[in-house]
């Protein structure tokens, strides 16, 4: 389920985890286009969106059943991004960097989620996780 107001300074998604990805996203992109972010901003936000997402369904242990919730809330020069899950707990400020995983050629996900957002906040209670970004909007 998805809740928007076009032009809203937030959105909520909420959305369970076999459509989690493409939801997510899609909602991410939408939110970029109706703040009117310049392409590499917009394009910014949906890749972050996409590499957290990706990583609760690959990793998180995040089922078809789970549950994700994202808000993006446009925050003067900046976007807040804030994901909730019901899967497996991960803080991915202890993650290492460039943590290579060779099968799958990549491991730069978390790298670029670092370079292009701040991490302000992890916890993880009453089996949820809750994930707290700012992606500035200059440079």
């Amino acid at each position: 389920m998805v809740s928007r107001d076009s032009k809203s300074l937030s959105v909520t998604i909420r959305c369970n985890g076999a459509d989690a990805v493409g939801v997510t996203v899609a909602a991410a992109q939408a939110f970029g286009l109706d703040r009117a972010l310049d392409i590499d901003r917009a394009a910014r936000l949906a890749i972050i969106v996409e590499e957290l997402v990706f990583n609760l369904a690959d990793h998180g242990g995040l089922d078809a059943q789970g549950e994700v919730e994202l808000v993006l809330t446009h925050e003067g020069p900046a976007i807040a991004i804030l994901l909730s899950d019901n899967g497996a707990a991960f803080d991915p400020r202890g993650a290492p960097s460039e943590e290579a995983i060779p099968e799958r050629g990549g491991g730069a996900g978390l790298d670029l989620v670092r370079a292009w957002a701040e991490i302000l906040d992890y916890r993880s209670d009453g089996g949820w996780n809750r994930l707290g970004l700012r992606m500035p909007l200059t440079a």
